[in-house]
């Protein structure tokens, strides 16, 4: 077996063991996991998965399914049995928040645990009203808060006890890393005002490649992609569509999909909003570049907002949000343009003024294309995330990891 220290081609850290619940391609969390598996193949890097469960995965990165991965009956050894086999030089979590696993998986190799939103808070939405962010640290403060002020965000009130714990032990997990990545300066943030001290900030890229669209002359088109759940703002988007002359195309699923429809016929304009369901990425990305407008109105702190770069790769123009991650990038004017969250007056009228203007959403696409070109790049990801590796390691060995 290749020793845990070896390094791979061109500076790659050798074998990496990506540690996640579900290998899929079900949302954006789990598209990032296996793109940024693939790059770091493409780098030079062995690349495994483990995961509980796995359904399809990017071909040349073996996964390997461990059903009783979070079984917390089930003896630890046996959990992590395929880990242990494998003798990573660094191990990657993934929505993994779990302090015994991590401080388990950390006897074998250096651990550096992603964080894809906010993992420190109860409600895991992170605000107060739309555009509100919610600054304070995880804890007992939070309590009264999600009673009086209603950041919780739910009418389901028994589960906050759990929830509660859950963003405690979230907490625990991320002090423990050898190093939490993140993929925005808000999330790194978030981390920080958390009591997390070794931290790095990784960029993300587009997870589909960029698809050429047409017909943009001749078409009033916004088009949404995102769970069809409250803090993404869909309910906004479909009340500014009774005041935009234009189709709206809705694309994916979630629990709110039946109440969405019934706002559509309330507000008179069922015959110009389409949900479409889920999409395979092909057609997703073919959606976005047939797009004269993409919108992003979320309600809550995006973390980032990755369906945004993944419109500006395809030369779209994107109305967003100004909140949250959204800022980092999308320059308001140039690239598309920003409104306030939960505005349905300011989000009609942005929608409709690039509606109006063929020219003016080829110029801010192609602004975008070229923005997104430079700054979110499969080289840029890996090189940060390799210096994160090499972080993680000298962490590690300092604390004690074996070599």
């Amino acid at each position: 077996m290749e020793s845990r220290g070896a390094a791979g081609p061109r500076g790659a850290p050798g074998r990496v063991l990506i540690v996640t619940p579900r290998w899929t391609r079900d949302g954006g969390v789990a598209a990032h996991a296996q793109a940024s598996a693939v790059a770091l193949a493409e780098h030079g890097a062995e690349v495994f998965a483990l995961a509980a469960s796995v359904h399809d995965g990017p071909s040349g990165i073996p996964a390997i399914a461990s059903a009783g991965l979070f079984d917390s009956g089930a003896p630890m050894a046996e959990r992590l049995a395929a880990a242990i086999e494998l003798g990573p030089a660094v191990i990657h979590l993934h929505q993994v928040d779990d302090p015994e696993i991590l401080g388990a998986l950390r006897e074998l190799a250096p651990v550096v645990s992603s964080a894809h939103g906010y993992v420190a808070c109860t409600s895991g939405v992170h605000y107060f009203k739309p555009g509100q962010e919610c600054p304070r640290a995880h804890g007992p403060g939070c309590v009264g808060n999600l009673v009086v002020r209603g950041c919780a965000h739910t009418r389901h009130v028994k589960k906050l006890p759990l929830r509660y714990r859950n963003a405690t032990r979230a907490c625990n997990a991320f002090a423990l890393a050898d190093v939490a990545v993140s993929y925005s300066r808000t999330i790194d943030r978030h981390l920080a005002v958390n009591g997390v001290q070794r931290r790095a900030v990784v960029p993300l890229f587009p997870t589909m490649p960029a698809r050429e669209g047409s017909g943009h002359a001749g078409r009033r088109r916004v088009v949404f992609a995102g769970r069809l759940v409250k803090p993404k703002g869909v309910d906004v988007l479909i009340r500014a569509a009774s005041l935009v002359d234009g189709e709206f195309v809705l694309c994916g699923e979630g629990r709110r999909l039946q109440a969405m429809r019934e706002l559509a016929r309330a507000q008179g304009v069922e015959g110009r909003v389409r949900f479409t369901g889920w999409l395979a990425p092909d057609a997703l990305a073919q959606e976005l570049a047939d797009a004269s407008v993409v919108a992003v109105p979320s309600v809550w702190p995006e973390p980032f907002g990755l369906v945004g770069i993944e419109a500006l790769a395809a030369g779209r123009p994107v109305v967003a949000s100004d909140t949250g991650g959204i800022g980092e990038w999308l320059t308001h004017g140039v690239s598309g343009l920003a409104v306030a969250a939960g505005n349905v007056e300011q989000l009609a009228a942005a929608l409709g003024e690039l509606l109006s203007d063929p020219q003016r959403q080829r110029e801010m696409g192609l602004a975008g294309r070229q923005d997104v070109s430079e700054r979110y790049t499969p080289a840029r990801h890996v090189d940060a995330l390799l210096a994160a590796y090499a972080s993680a390691r000298e962490h590690w060995l300092a604390g004690g990891g074996r070599s």
